[in-house]
């Protein structure tokens, strides 16, 4: 038989209808059972327990004898069966915490003996599985220059990352993450454990003097570290399946991409550079490889302590409209009760914290206010009425999720300002009366919520992601922590939920996407640089370009040419020019004057990669296209002026204000995301929504206020990427010199101001610390951290709010 996970022998319990029909009946419709009916789900379990012990790759046969012996438990309240099996895998944290529990009425000698031996996997209140503990060990022991840890999520990938850098020491050390929200995350923990580095987040943050360092950056940044002279001695690749996914569409500006590169420039510079990819969804280390590349030293747990509890309301195929159990065992959808309206079944199922997954921003927000509208009104605690105040006078009184907050819901999607972001997270954590989190990929890397619900309403096509969604319910720090009384955390409940008005992407079936849950998710391949790639015949060209560029890009890193100078300067990235368009740009930056002041920098864009090209010079996204409108040119003038020196709630009241002074045609762009209607068919052939029309709601000032939010940080999105890759770009060509740079971007090019607005704190922070005469408290350690001294910190403490949370995050 080949090696099938055991899928065929449960297939084969699904098609004898009488053992079928029992096992479903007693595990998903049956709320309490006899003790003959637990004999009968505990002999099963026994002998798929026995088929796993003749071969072990069978893994689903364990996974579903340990879901059948822990329902089983649960349904009689007779833990000692969970206790056994527990033990006897290694399993460790759920047998301590049934000890914990005092669910064992009667100590044995063996759960005594059994105490012991598990005594030796618990450290500082911590239990580790038998596998934790061994692939934990095993990954600090390995010397190699590529290792590998793969983990489902919540096993710990930040504790090792911390314990490898404290074990296997080295001077300069990157930690490569997908997202500034994850970078947020590492940087709040290696405040706290590392004392021996100046720990960057930002390019510009690094000196060449710089002897220790700790990097905490994205692969753009770790990019321009490479190119500012840095060389990495360890690199961790945090979420590294990031590295197989590839957009064809966008060539060049692929991220994917990026990463790579850094990998092959680090090893070219330093070929002793040692890394550490980690990530809970790659099935096998060997498609992280790059062409040329050695293996990787692979080191996973396969075993997950947490069952998934699958529901399903919508229609399945013959059996109409319900609410089913899926059995991901037996591939099954099992009617346990008649349908119900979605909302009615989304309260009954509710539980302390609930993410609800949604994948467009647009729909984030209406499902927020659809959810808003049936939630009974509540008593609201003060702590979140001085939070809907200060939103309100912050951002806006019309900003909807303060309106939401007063019944515990909160949205949140990339389109949100960061810091108010992770300001209301940080009473998402903290508040037991916010129990509704509306969310999308947001939430995935770097967020870590005490989830203990979800409810799946749109997203995700690959099985990959859906699993990595499903880590974020009842993380286990949560489930075992010794306040949690609770050992039924170990179900993870699942709800899909079927909406006609948020369909899936791309009008996928919600039923087919359940049922891929039974399949081993393979890694899919796309990346060009990565050996096991697989590249179809409409992408060989491409793929071949792309290939042939970043060769010449690292080959070549002291001495480009000039398309992979521009490639690497960010121009190429957005604007893939062909050959002609190459001619015209390089004699465009040969022969402009160099600029003398920061206010002509986004004229001269304007002038050197868009006036007189023609579409057969290039293909620019839509998106970076619009900078050849001198409309558009002057609109970012004004935005940067603004975002300068006006606050939030300033720039919103000036935005709406001009808005509806505009004629009645008056469009903007907002992209897929919030786009209401088709305007330029030519750039979107397939009449993509990405414009608002402002007449259609010129007499709803609370939607334009809410637009609002989302445009500036829309735009303020672009002026960080789009526009900053093309200034960028200037720089390196020497049209514009750093102090330029730094006046475009900051406003300033004095040196203490440019380290602190670099740290990436807010401009109306920085602002009130200038205002209130409290830079000059701001320090530098031996290792160029910042530090506050004893007036900053005094002046911290007397601030409230959102104030002193991005205080906090900086300087304390």
């Amino acid at each position: 038989m080949s090696n099938d996970l055991g899928k065929s022998i449960l297939t084969r319990i699904k098609n004898n209808s009488v053992i079928y029909n029992k096992i479903t009946n007693l595990l998903y419709k049956e709320d309490s059972i006899e003790i003959r009916d637990a004999e009968f789900l505990y002999t099963v379990a026994l002998t798929l327990i026995n088929e796993f012990e003749k071969k072990r790759q069978k893994q689903f046969l364990l996974d579903y004898a340990y879901l059948l012996i822990a329902r089983t438990s649960f349904k009689i309240n007779d833990f000692r069966a969970l206790y056994d099996f527990t033990v006897n895998y290694g399993y460790y944290p759920i047998s301590r915490h049934i000890s914990q529990l005092g669910l064992i009425p009667k100590i044995t000698i063996n759960q005594i003996f059994s105490e012991i031996s598990i005594e030796e996997f618990s450290n500082e209140g911590r239990t580790l599985t038998f596998e934790q503990d061994k692939i934990f060990r095993s990954v600090l022991l390995d010397e190699g220059n590529d290792v590998s840890f793969l983990a489902p999520t919540s096993y710990g990938k930040s504790e090792l990352i911390f314990s490898h850098i404290k074990n296997h020491p080295a001077n300069i050390v990157g930690i490569i993450v997908p997202t500034k929200a994850l970078i947020d995350q590492f940087h709040r923990e290696a405040k706290k454990r590392i004392n021996d580095k100046k720990i960057i987040v930002h390019d510009q943050n690094y000196s060449e003097s710089d002897e220790k360092i700790l990097a905490i950056v994205t692969q753009e940044r770790a990019l321009r570290l490479i190119e500012s002279g840095i060389i990495f001695d360890k690199l961790y690749i945090d979420e590294a399946h990031e590295m197989l996914d590839f957009d064809f569409g966008k060539k060049h500006n692929n991220r994917s991409l990026f990463l790579t590169r850094v990998i092959r420039l680090a090893r070219v510079i330093n070929k002793n550079c040692k890394f550490i990819y980690l990530s809970p969804v790659v099935n096998d280390s060997d498609n992280l490889r790059l062409k040329t590349q050695k293996r990787i030293s692979e080191h996973k747990i396969f075993k997950d302590l947490k069952i998934l509890d699958i529901k399903f309301l919508g229609t399945v195929e013959k059996q109409g409209r319900a609410i089913f159990q899926y059995d991901r065992y037996l591939g099954d959808f099992v009617k346990i009760r008649e349908q119900q309206n979605n909302f009615e079944y989304i309260l009954n199922y509710s539980k302390e914290k609930n993410l609800h997954f949604l994948y467009r921003p647009k729909f984030i927000e209406q499902y927020a206010q659809d959810l808003y509208r049936i939630l009974p009104n509540m008593d609201t605690p003060e702590s979140i009425e001085d939070l809907i105040n200060e939103l309100r006078e912050v951002v806006h009184e019309d900003f909807l999720l303060a309106d939401y907050l007063s019944k515990g819901v909160v949205y949140l999607h990339g389109k949100i300002p960061s810091i108010i972001k992770n300001y209301i997270l940080k009473f998402v954590r903290e508040s037991y009366f916010i129990k509704h989190v509306v969310a999308n990929s947001v939430i995935l890397a770097g967020i870590n919520l005490p989830i203990d619900n979800l409810f799946y309403i749109s997203g995700f096509s690959k099985l990959r992601d859906l699993y990595n969604l499903f880590g974020r319910v009842n993380r286990l720090n949560e489930i075992f922590n010794p306040k949690n009384e609770n050992l039924s955390k170990i179900f993870i409940p699942i709800h899909f939920v079927e909406f006609v008005e948020y369909p899936q992407n791309r009008n996928g079936s919600l039923q087919q996407k359940i049922e891929k849950l039974r399949s081993k998710f393979n890694d899919e391949v796309k990346n060009p640089l990565l050996e096991n790639a697989r590249i179809d015949n409409g992408n060989k060209k491409s793929a071949e370009e792309i290939q042939h560029d970043e060769n010449k890009i690292v080959n070549n890193f002291e001495d480009p040419d000039f398309k992979q100078k521009l490639i690497v300067a960010g121009a190429q990235q957005l604007l893939n020019f062909t050959d002609s368009g190459l001619k015209k740009v390089e004699k465009n930056l040969k022969n402009t004057k160099k600029i003398q002041n920061s206010e002509e920098i986004l004229d001269r864009i304007k002038v050197i990669f868009f006036d007189e090209f023609s579409d057969g010079d290039f293909a620019p996204a839509y998106n970076s296209k619009r900078l050849e409108n001198q409309e558009t040119i002057n609109y970012y003038k004004m935005f940067l002026a603004d975002l300068k020196r006006l606050s939030l709630r300033e720039r919103i009241d000036k935005t709406v204000d001009f808005w509806k002074r505009q004629d009645d045609n008056y469009k903007i762009y907002v992209g897929s995301s919030f786009g209401e209607i088709v305007l330029d068919t030519v750039n979107y052939p397939e009449g993509d929504k990405v414009y608002v029309q402002i007449d259609d709601h010129k007499f709803d000032t609370t939607f334009l206020n809410n637009l609002a939010i989302l445009k500036l940080q829309i735009d303020e999105d672009f002026l960080g990427h789009e526009i900053s890759l093309l200034v960028n770009t200037l720089l390196k060509f020497e049209v514009i010199d750093q102090n330029l740079s730094d006046e475009f971007f900051y406003g300033t090019t004095d040196k203490k101001e440019l380290e602190i607005l670099q740290l990436g704190i807010s401009r109306s922070v920085y602002n009130k610390l200038k205002e209130d005469d409290q830079i000059k408290n701001i320090r530098f350690d031996d290792f160029g951290n910042t530090k506050a001294n004893k007036e900053l910190l005094n002046y911290i403490n007397k601030q409230r709010g959102i104030l002193k949370f991005e205080l906090e995050q900086y300087f304390v």
